[in-house]
């Protein structure tokens, strides 16, 4: 008799975790709204996404292992969602090299993993800005310029030396709802499992 009651409280239990950890919370003091340069050709506001789970990773072009690892991870993700949920989900890609990375060389790159995901670059300080926000901390690690024929991608290079700096960065992929609140974060080693349940909680919430 008390395996029988406890067979239903187990269930019962393990129902709830599953439901708490498939609900990520809105993170206060965190993210707000942004205007850059697109790698699409024009000028694109994060509000441009309303109605989106929108994954957004601050990276660059010239970055040789997390950029590209993760990048290929989230493009795994995409592929794992029906034609509908990937309509509502878009992909950010924020540079933070704006000395070597233009929207055109941004399109290039991206299209390797997906030609949906968008690039966005601007000036320095606006990159600054919008890294503030979203408390995504990067620094240049030298001034001199390092050659980037190590890169795993064979992307033209922006000059002809072919030479970038490179920069530590945050590993973290932002994720927003479709009303542009953060609310929590995946990393390349997240599960893509994992991942898809958060996704589809945030497109298709539990009614009230």
């Amino acid at each position: 008799m008390k395996m029988n009651l406890f067979v239903p409280i187990a269930l019962a239990t393990a129902l709830i975790c599953h439901t708490a950890s498939a609900t990520m919370p809105v993170l206060k003091g965190i993210g707000g709204d942004f205007s850059m340069q697109s790698s699409k050709g024009s000028t694109v506001s994060l509000t441009d996404f309303r109605g989106k789970v929108v994954m957004m990773f601050f990276g660059y072009t010239n970055c040789a292992d997390i950029c590209p690892t993760t990048m290929a991870h989230v493009s795994q993700l995409m592929q794992r969602l029906d034609s509908e949920d990937r309509s509502r989900v878009q992909v950010l890609f924020i540079s933070i090299d704006s000395d070597y990375d233009t929207p055109t060389h941004l399109n290039k790159y991206l299209s390797y993993f997906d030609p949906s995901f968008i690039g966005l670059v601007d000036e320095r300080a606006k990159i600054d800005d919008v890294a503030a926000m979203y408390h995504a901390d990067y620094s240049k690690l030298a001034d001199d310029k390092v050659t980037t024929e190590y890169k795993k991608l064979s992307i033209e290079s922006k000059g002809s030396e072919g030479k970038g700096y490179l920069y530590s960065h945050t590993a973290k992929i932002f994720v927003l709802d479709p009303q542009g609140r953060v609310r929590g974060f995946f990393y390349t080693g997240t599960p893509l499992d994992e991942m898809q349940t958060e996704i589809a909680s945030l497109l298709n919430p539990p009614a009230a």
